[in-house]
């Protein structure tokens, strides 16, 4: 797996730096946890202020363009999304929504 940051562009009012990178791969799309890994070693930043906003790669292509936001700190993260902080495993799944999702599938 390669990674390549095509662009970064800080975001100083929301505290944090916007990624574009392309990811190169031989088999399978990494995971985002593999993903994750390979951003914070490329910038040398902490996982736990990284957040992957979108990996989509195309059929039968071994590239995907990535989008990912590492934030300056912990208190910049509520401004983001909540089901990417859930989806990325920075927080955890409030128990209402799961009771209620639980409950539908029944």
């Amino acid at each position: 797996m390669e990674l390549t940051i095509k662009q970064k562009a800080e975001n100083k009012s929301l505290g944090r730096q916007q990624l574009t990178c392309e990811l190169t791969y031989d088999k399978a799309m990494p995971s985002r946890k593999e993903i994750r890994e390979a951003i914070c070693a490329a910038t040398g930043a902490d996982a736990s202020l990284l957040v992957i906003v979108s990996a989509k790669g195309g059929f039968g292509s071994n590239k995907a363009a990535v989008l990912a936001n590492l934030y300056n700190n912990k208190q910049a993260f509520t401004l983001e999304q909540k089901h990417l902080l859930v989806r990325d495993g920075l927080i955890e799944k409030p128990k209402a929504v799961a009771k209620a999702a639980a409950k539908k599938k029944k």
